[in-house]
């Protein structure tokens, strides 16, 4: 897969502004902002496969998890955000 495909997934362009808005998000927080834990959890995997993604476990009840961006990641997230500004001025230009 490459980086093109990675950000055609379902979610991962959601995942990447939330993580890099937020900084560390726990899974939940993920689930709520993709809507289905199936494609989150696809989508993170894939991006911890790339390093774009760090997992961490915490040391709490129920031991939840929480995501982050790595640098890689961050400047991808830059990227993913410049594009969408782009696509919105594209959008204003054609009314």
């Amino acid at each position: 897969m490459d980086i093109f495909n990675l950000l055609a997934l379902k979610g991962t362009r959601k995942i990447l502004t939330k993580l890099y808005s937020l900084g560390e998000v726990r899974y939940s927080d993920l689930v709520s902002a993709v809507g289905h834990s199936t494609t989150t959890t696809r989508s993170l995997n894939y991006l911890q496969s790339f390093g774009l993604v760090k997992r961490r476990v915490l040391a709490e009840k129920y031991r939840p998890v929480v995501y982050s961006l790595t640098e890689k990641g961050e400047k991808l997230a830059k990227i993913v955000l410049e594009l969408q500004e782009f696509e919105k001025e594209l959008k204003k230009a054609g009314n």
